[in-house]
């Protein structure tokens, strides 16, 4: 039997009472903290935008040159005496901005470069209290396509669980030949920046997830996340290159008021968030590990995979592993040799680093044959949480038992994730540039343990979380 056969096998062992008591009361209870955190996030999130309105306006008119600030074309990039004094505002402002994010620029293809430097300015909004937002993305007169805006909005059903409705993009009117997502004579798609635009929806029908289309929608919401949340709001610093460098390690100081108002009551939102949801975090890790008998459920609540095993095994066995290989991210930094230490997981934590921008997650074992440590830490320190930019990140040295070492058995191991990247400051150009997208991506990890996997394991676990949005599209319909 496969490991996925066996792992179907544990979750459908559950009976009524087990179910029950794993699921309905600590997720009824977070739903309702969680929509509650939500709601005033949104609220923030919406209040912070109107302010910075004028901001952003005022950043449009230099950019576009229509605020005669001297020595902008000229300061802003490096394009030759002649080309700067023909040209106002800022040049290539929004091309050069997006390609300094290592994200973003491995979206945009060289022929895409040409048409972005027609991008006059993007801006992003939201409803407020509703899981959705748009991009537009404003074009000058080019040679491409007709559209003066491209825009792309995305749709949420639950935004925190990444259950998706649908993402629509404008239909771009190219002009003839011109066409940078097809090839002109085969038709065949091609990559580009500008396939962000095109729409994606899931069917409503309930037989099966097409996984390539939801792997399309994430792909395309982290883009869009990307744009909203630090290109738009903090263009300048991308255009500079401040944002990818440590050379803003006194970055407090040049952030505005507003902004850093927002960021302190977004701070003391999510630790208040955090403090509630302790005790639904300590009654899940009471079942999981059967220090709290479950009722109805066979054997203290075991999952029943044999008979034989079930009278030896309490709690939910292999809980946090089975959670993991349900998340579509996580489980594809998990091999078959890491199966057998991850089955002693008993528990993951996160919590905030005092007086420091960054977080910690702790995972903790059970005694196991594979290494001594009975918790391994993962600490992301930043220098700015708002732009992403990394300090450093720092694991905990797994004392291995003698010939039990995983990370030396294959080239690949979930247990690398613990023996971080680090960025020499010797190191300049394009490894230096390769070493952060490396760091970005190991932090992109932590924050899918932090935001989705600790928050709601039970989902994971049972894959709720992933058949939910068909449910609901069924509840809708």
């Amino acid at each position: 039997m496969c490991s996925d056969e066996k792992d179907n096998d544990l979750r459908a062992s559950l009976d009524k009472g087990a179910r029950a008591d794993l699921l309905a009361v600590p997720k009824s209870q977070r739903d309702e903290l969680e929509a509650k955190f939500l709601e005033e996030r949104a609220r923030h999130e919406a209040e912070c935008e109107k302010l910075y309105q004028p901001l952003f306006t005022k950043r449009f008119d230099i950019v576009s040159g229509l605020d005669g600030v001297q020595g902008a074309a000229n300061g802003a990039m490096d394009l030759g005496e002649d080309k700067a004094s023909k040209e106002k505002g800022v040049p290539n402002f929004w091309l050069t901005a997006m390609k300094n994010n290592s994200l973003l620029a491995q979206e945009i293809t060289k022929a895409d470069e040409e048409a972005l430097k027609y991008l006059i300015d993007i801006k992003s909004s939201r409803l407020v209290c509703c899981p959705e937002f748009k991009l537009e993305f404003f074009f000058g007169p080019n040679p491409y396509f007709k559209n003066y805006v491209l825009a792309k909005k995305f749709i949420m059903i639950d935004e925190v669980k990444l259950i998706f409705d649908e993402a629509i993009g404008s239909k771009i009117k190219w002009y003839p030949e011109k066409c940078l997502t097809r090839e002109c004579s085969t038709r065949k798609p091609k990559k580009s920046f500008f396939n962000f635009f095109k729409s994606l929806e899931f069917p409503f029908y309930d037989e099966s997830i097409d996984v390539k289309l939801l792997h399309q929608l994430e792909h395309d919401y982290k883009i869009g996340v990307t744009i909203k949340k630090e290109i738009v709001c903090h263009a300048i610093s991308w255009f500079c290159g401040d944002a990818t460098c440590g050379r803003r390690t006194k970055r407090k100081i040049e952030l505005n008021k507003l902004e850093a108002e927002f960021l302190e009551k977004r701070r003391k939102e999510e630790a208040n968030y955090v403090k509630l949801c302790q005790p639904l975090d300590t009654k899940r890790y009471d079942i999981v590990n059967g220090v709290n008998e479950v009722k109805g459920a066979p054997n203290d609540g075991a999952m029943v995979q044999s008979e034989d095993k079930a009278t030896k095994e309490k709690g939910v066995p292999d809980f946090w592993f089975i959670a993991m290989e349900s998340h579509h991210e996580l489980r594809q930094n998990i091999v078959r040799h890491d199966q057998g230490a991850l089955k002693y997981l008993t528990d993951i934590k996160w919590c905030r680093i005092n007086d420091s921008e960054g977080f910690k997650l702790e995972f903790t074992f059970g005694p196991n044959p594979y290494f001594k440590n009975s918790v391994l830490e993962k600490t992301y320190r930043m220098i700015d949480e708002t732009y992403i930019v990394l300090e450093e990140a720092i694991g905990t040295v797994i004392d291995w038992y003698p010939g039990q070492c995983l990370i030396e058995k294959a080239e690949r191991s979930f247990f690398n994730f613990f023996k971080p990247p680090e960025v020499p400051t010797d190191v300049e150009g394009f490894e230096a540039e390769k070493l952060r997208y490396q760091l970005r991506c190991d932090y992109d990890i932590g924050v899918a343990f932090r935001d989705e996997l600790i928050c709601h394991a039970v989902g994971w676990y049972t894959e709720d979380i992933i058949w939910k949005r068909m449910a609901n599209l069924k509840f809708l319909g």
